[in-house]
């Protein structure tokens, strides 16, 4: 078991090296930190609001534009919900499909996190219902709130 465990690490380690040197020249400026799609390629990343007792939580994981991973919402003396997001990465912005728990009751609603170097940044803005879950009406006119700023915290 550690013999292939080894070998799926240096295999990584080796596909890893040889996308360094290809995406070092694909970066995008969004303000003063630079997201580089290298990160894009095959990354993991756990981001975190920890306030007054509030818990955001965005844990995912990047093959090339696709993303997938958890994300939960603990409010202080209020409802929580955890669940799973499936999305697409494109210009820094993730827009994804959120499937959670909340209550006992399943729901879906679409996210958008505005990921940069250190942090993700929620995205808000008009919602309608469309196909059994709530979507963005305008997912380009989003605003990104520094109210909830998600801090890297898995690099």
């Amino acid at each position: 078991m550690k013999v292939i465990n080894l070998g799926l690490s240096l295999l990584i380690f080796a596909t890893a090296c040889q996308q360094n040197g290809k995406n070092k020249a694909d970066q995008t400026q969004m303000g003063s930190d630079t997201v580089s799609v290298a990160v894009t390629s095959a990354a993991n990343a756990t981001y975190q609001y920890l306030k007054n007792g509030d818990t955001i939580s965005l844990t995912i994981a990047i093959d090339g534009n696709k993303v997938h991973g958890d994300l939960s919402y603990n409010w202080k003396e209020k409802d929580r919900n955890r669940g799973h997001i499936d999305g697409i990465l494109k210009d820094s912005i993730l827009l994804a499909d959120y499937s959670f728990s909340s209550e006992g009751q399943e729901s879906v609603r679409q996210v958008a996190f505005k990921l940069r170097k250190d942090r993700a940044v929620e995205g808000y803005g008009e919602m309608e219902e469309k196909s059994g879950k709530m979507s963005f009406v305008a997912p380009d006119k989003l605003t990104y709130d520094d109210k909830f700023i998600l801090e890297n915290v898995g690099r």
